[in-house]
């Protein structure tokens, strides 16, 4: 197999290396919170009026069962959500935002604005445009599942 040589050139590397450099800066913020990241992704995946069924969380967050519940009980802990029964399903439970869990999301989401606040003011519309588009692109193709086929 042929490798490019100058592999910072790679579609996913360039995904990889910006998503991880997302997370460490997020992480780095968040921990001035007593959150994390993924703590973080889960606050706001949580529907804030109405909680949310368990069993939704993860696929909105694009996580396994196994990860998720890890997410769910640290949150727990620090008295980020609830869990009550699905009154509509007896074998799902429902994930409420605390008030703390509240003031932690809107933390969150002031951070995510701000973030983003910062890309708009830097990036050219065009460019940024393309980089949704391409991304998109990207994930479509993944998503077919053919990538490997012969």
């Amino acid at each position: 197999m042929i490798v490019n040589k100058d592999f910072r050139k790679r579609v996913d590397f360039v995904m990889r290396q910006g998503w991880k450099n997302i997370e460490k800066m997020y992480n780095n913020e968040a921990s001035k919170y007593d959150v994390t990241f993924s703590i973080g992704f889960t606050l706001i995946s949580i529907d804030p009026e109405n909680g949310s069924p368990s069993t939704s969380i993860g696929p909105i967050m694009g996580l396994e069962s196994n990860s998720i519940s890890r997410i769910l009980n640290s949150m727990e802990n620090k008295n980020l959500i609830t869990r009550r029964p699905n009154p509509n399903d007896g074998r799902s439970i429902i994930i409420s935002l605390t008030k703390l869990g509240l003031r932690k999301r809107e933390i969150v989401i002031q951070k995510i604005r701000q973030f983003k606040n910062l890309l708009r003011s830097r990036i050219d519309p065009f460019d940024l445009e393309a980089f949704h588009r391409v991304s998109s692109q990207v994930n479509d193709i993944i998503e077919e599942g053919d990538v490997f086929k012969i």
